[in-house]
């Protein structure tokens, strides 16, 4: 998604601002009210507003898929069939049997903090890479991927520790716990670790990050203009393409994100596994997950002792909350900027 561009009024003689052109059919966040001579943009600090909000609604939607998936990632029993719907329905009755509703959002408080911090810097970042690249004359699939996979790394790299914590969080049983509080978990691991330890698997999440990011926002990009063609050409007509008109950006962006997620998968189950490496590691997950000395190595174990299908564990849960949180980032963002503009004197 283009995060700089933004609605724009013609300035008549008098200098007042005339109201926003009106949406026509087939128009996104990449293009509302981009027909009017004049441009706004919205400046660094409320593209970070604006992606921090994003972030703390979308948190609140998907912290019990989350949970799944990342109990799902954890699990190494190899059987193809844990990887069907069933599982996951299986997964989620253990966890409320085991810990009641409370589990579905164990480490819900490292989480809050990491989609903010998360989706206020993702937008800061890639909309002055993205005016930094404009300025420059690339392409605009250029910008879009160079700048989404870049802002999504340095993002990934500056809140590790929140998704560390998270994910500790959610391997601890409730009634066994290896960290009582957030405040107490970085004091131990910091302890125990050092600042190392809250990079584990740093590294695949960056390989991952840098395509995901940048595929979800070269898609976007794609499926807007798609849908922009066919609702003012062959389906420009259509009741249920009208009827998508209002939530066209939230449904685009689950779309992408579901194409970016499925690409880096596996990558992902890689980072869960390393994030618990530790001295405490036989006190997470039941202490099925084997001890592994780095990326290549556990890629290597996955595959050679549970299957290539393991990669894919939890990929269901992962699709489904992919799904509502980037639509929920896109529909926010979009909202709240608009929201911002229409304050401005």
């Amino acid at each position: 998604m283009n995060a700089n561009i933004e609605p724009a009024s013609n300035a008549p003689a008098s200098g007042m601002h005339s109201p926003p052109a009106a949406a026509k059919p087939g128009d996104t966040l990449l293009t509302r009210t981009s027909r009017t001579t004049a441009q706004r943009r919205l400046a660094p600090v409320e593209n970070a507003l604006c992606g921090a909000t994003a972030g703390l609604v979308s948190r609140a939607l998907v912290s019990p898929f989350d949970v799944v998936k990342i109990t799902l990632q954890l699990e190494t029993a190899k059987s193809a069939s844990r990887l069907r719907t069933g599982s996951v329905i299986a997964c989620a009755t253990r966890i409320m049997h085991a810990e009641g509703v409370r589990g579905f959002f164990k480490g819900n408080l490292s989480a809050e903090y990491l989609y903010l911090s998360y989706g206020a810097m993702q937008f800061l970042a890639f909309g002055t890479i993205e005016a930094a690249l404009r300025r420059a004359q690339a392409p605009k699939r250029v910008r879009s991927f160079v700048g989404g996979a870049l802002a999504g790394a340095l993002a990934t790299s500056v809140t590790y520790p929140f998704d560390l914590l998270r994910t500790r969080f959610i391997a601890q049983e409730l009634s066994s716990r290896v960290h009582s509080s957030l405040v107490e978990a970085v004091g131990h691991i910091y302890r125990e670790e050092g600042v190392r330890g809250f990079y584990r698997g740093l590294w695949p999440a960056c390989l991952q990050i840098m395509p995901y990011m940048g595929i979800v926002f070269t898609s976007y990009d794609m499926l807007a203009s798609g849908y922009r063609w066919a609702r003012r050409t062959v389906l420009s007509e259509s009741p249920i393409l009208r009827l998508l008109d209002p939530v066209q950006d939230a449904v685009i962006g689950a779309g992408a994100a579901v194409i970016g997620k499925t690409c880096v998968y596996p990558l992902d189950l890689v980072r869960k596994r390393l994030q618990i490496q530790g001295p405490h590691l036989l006190s997470y997950a039941h202490g099925r997950v084997p001890k592994y000395v780095g990326m290549s190595d556990a890629l290597m174990y996955i595959v050679r002792q549970e299957g290539v299908l393991a990669l894919f564990r939890g990929l269901t849960p992962a699709l489904i909350k992919a799904a509502p949180a980037s639509a929920t980032v896109f529909f926010v963002f979009g909202h709240t900027r608009d929201l911002l503009l229409s304050l401005r004197p």
